[in-house]
């Protein structure tokens, strides 16, 4: 799915704040521009779990990169910028899963042994 350049998109006000804060510190105005402009090129648009979420993922040469989660109002009939997220989880995602792989086989080692001694039912379950 791509937005079309007519198709009506609203930005909400926590949207902006949060491209200002997380994204870069410009004027409301320009703001909600870039966030308009990222939403209506970006190509990698997925509908999240719940059925009601868009996650629109900027990627360059667009000026900045990031994920706008837009979610559709049926009052005004159009699709609204709820929040924005820098755009490089999944390289931090992706850090983050090769510390966890390390602790998560120590985490159960230990929990094997700890198992095996506190409770004998658990050792004739696995056998």
């Amino acid at each position: 799915m791509r937005f079309s350049q007519r198709e009506r998109i609203l930005v909400s006000p926590h949207a902006v704040e949060q491209f200002q804060q997380r994204i870069a510190d410009m004027p409301a105005a320009k703001a909600r521009a870039f966030i308009r402009a990222g939403v209506q090129v970006a190509e990698n648009v997925k509908l999240l779990p719940d059925g009601n979420t868009l996650r629109i993922r900027t990627r360059r040469p667009f000026p900045f990169e990031f994920r706008a989660y837009c979610v559709f109002d049926e009052e005004r009939g159009c699709f609204v910028v709820t929040t924005i997220v820098r755009g490089d989880s999944n390289v931090t995602r992706q850090h983050k899963r090769k510390g966890q792989k390390e602790k998560s086989k120590t985490h159960r080692a230990k929990r094997r042994s700890v198992g095996s001694t506190l409770c004998p039912l658990s050792q004739e379950k696995e056998r």
